[in-house]
């Protein structure tokens, strides 16, 4: 009896735990339904109450809001076209700016340039993104192309603003500056052009003043290749070599393919994050230094290929900075991140070492021991670590340097045609060029205009300019006038008449055309172009 009891106490218990909520829940539903009771009556009082305040506006009826007619099934849904029509109209307004600016350039030789980046990478790519529009794209498409288009907004800025440039008056610097730009990228266009090569870049344009960093790679799929100068150009022969420097970066981005392969055949990350503790610092990180400066290696490579000591030798009074020697030898980091400039001292002993590829041996040996003797040797390269800076040995880092240098210019480079730098055919500065430098050094020297390939002009201007400083200006003058580029008309017409040196005699001008056989050739070939046709008489 007792057993049975606690059971059905037990039962009940389990009940009331079940069921209480649900009638807790029903009684507070019951409560707000109900009416509730009009207020008591206050009990009299001896202070008179106040009289309610009658309402000054009975408060209008609640109404429900009529429901919105129903739209038909086939209506595009408003968001998507209105997202459609935005993006239509940001391509109109593009177009009709990137019209106006082509015409103004195809009926200005100042603006010639920009030409085929406004029709081909500009107008026509606004072409495909209306052919895209015009059909049923879906959102994904639509936010695809405004994306485009906000690049495309951004590139018209900048060219742009490259014409202000040009219409502003520095016309003259900046066509000589592109003349230079084009004899330095011309055998890399002719190599691209006959071997079907990926190059995107096919108009170098010169532009001046603070210019970011990124323009170059911006820039990389399009048809204009921006060169960044620096401000006093055109007074000054020691920053021209920055040139082959800007041609050699838009290079290494405009080649398909070129960065990628070419960090993955040295086995070198692109980014290199700075070191932590020194137990970091081994053989195997210092050479993936240079994966973070490989960019900047490149381009030096390539300028002195281009340009052989002149490049050196800017480059030297570029970095120097005996005040501070120990500067020129420290690895900066920001942000983590190991900084893409190498330390100016290693980017001259390379420099230096291309030099001697080049057969420059004792120009080579002499502008690195200058620079030793200017910075007093210091003999380390330093290396922010946790606060404080630490030293590394120039001959470890040195002879990464030069197993770099060594593959750069020993390899053979399928993004060109599987050619060597040195070999490409008229691109590296090799004897001939070297001899054809040395007589219009001496030329320019004497203040003489010289007609020759622009880039040795420019080369045998700095050589010279380095051996005699206090003639730097007129030599600078005799080089800038013998460059024919845009606006050179007008300097030509300020410039007195040259006076035309007696000619010799018959024998010594024989003598002297008996030393050029390729001249003597020429002739050969022009006066059997030009004879007349005669029938061969057989005997």
């Amino acid at each position: 009896m007792e057993e049975l009891f606690k059971d059905w106490i037990g039962a009940i218990a389990v009940l009331v735990y079940l069921l209480y909520p649900l009638l807790k829940r029903w009684l507070d539903r019951r409560k707000k339904t109900e009416p509730r009771s009009a207020p008591r009556e206050p009990a009299e009082a001896s202070a008179p109450q106040r009289k309610p305040r009658a309402p000054s506006r009975p408060e209008p009826p609640f109404r429900t809001p009529p429901s919105p007619p129903a739209r038909p099934a086939t209506a595009p849904h408003a968001p998507e076209g209105d997202i459609i029509a935005t993006t239509q109209a940001r391509a109109m307004r593009l177009r009709e700016q990137a019209t106006a600016l082509l015409r103004r350039a195809e009926g200005d030789p100042r603006l010639i340039r920009l030409v085929r980046a406004l029709r081909d990478d500009l107008l026509d790519r606004l072409a495909a993104i209306d052919r895209s529009l015009a059909g049923k794209p879906t959102v994904s498409t639509v936010m695809q192309e405004a994306t485009v288009i906000q690049g495309l907004q951004q590139l018209l800025r900048y060219l742009d603003r490259m014409a202000e440039q040009r219409l502003r008056g520095s016309a003259s610097i900046l066509g000589d500056a592109d003349a230079m730009a084009d004899a330095c990228y011309a055998p890399l266009l002719e190599l691209a052009s006959a071997h079907g090569l990926g190059l995107r870049t096919s108009t170098p344009v010169v532009v001046s003043g603070d210019w970011a960093l990124s323009i170059v790679p911006r820039f990389a799929s399009t048809r204009v290749a921006p060169l960044r100068i620096p401000r006093g150009f055109g007074r000054s022969l020691w920053l021209w070599p920055a040139i082959a420097h800007e041609i050699a970066h838009d290079l290494y981005y405009s080649v398909d393919g070129l960065e990628a392969d070419l960090h993955d055949r040295l086995g070198l990350p692109q980014r290199l994050s700075a070191p932590s503790s020194e137990r970091e610092i081994d053989p195997g990180w210092l050479r993936q230094l240079f994966g973070a400066w490989l960019a900047e290696v490149f381009a030096d490579t390539m300028g002195t290929l281009m340009l052989g000591p002149a490049y050196v030798e800017t480059m030297r009074r570029a970095f120097r900075d005996p005040d501070s020697a120990h500067r020129t030898s420290a690895i900066f980091a920001g942000d983590g991140w190991i900084d893409e400039h190498p330390p100016a001292r290693l980017r001259l002993y390379m420099a230096s070492r291309v030099l001697h590829h080049l057969g420059r041996h004792q120009e080579g040996d002499s502008l690195w021991a200058r620079w030793e003797a200017e910075h007093g040797e210091v003999g380390l390269y330093y290396l922010p670590l946790a606060g404080r800076w630490v030293g590394l040995s120039d001959e470890s880092l040195h002879a990464l340097a030069d197993s770099i240098v060594d593959t750069l210019l020993g390899q053979s480079w399928p993004e060109l045609a599987d050619f060597q730098l040195m070999n490409i055919p008229g691109f590296a500065y090799l004897h001939a060029e070297h001899a054809e430098t040395q007589r219009l050094r001496a030329q320019l020297a004497r203040g003489e205009t010289v007609h020759a390939d622009v880039r040795w002009i420019m080369a045998a201007a700095v050589l010279a300019a380095a051996e005699q400083p206090a003639l730097h200006d007129p030599i600078l003058a005799a080089a800038r006038l013998s460059i024919i580029g845009i606006g050179t008309e007008e300097r030509r017409a300020q410039e007195p008449k040259a006076v035309r040196p007696p000619t010799g005699a018959i024998g010594d001008t024989l003598v002297a055309s008996l030393r050029q056989p390729g001249a003597i050739r020429e002739a050969i070939i022009l006066g059997e172009a030009i004879r007349p046709y005669h029938a061969p008489r057989w005997r």
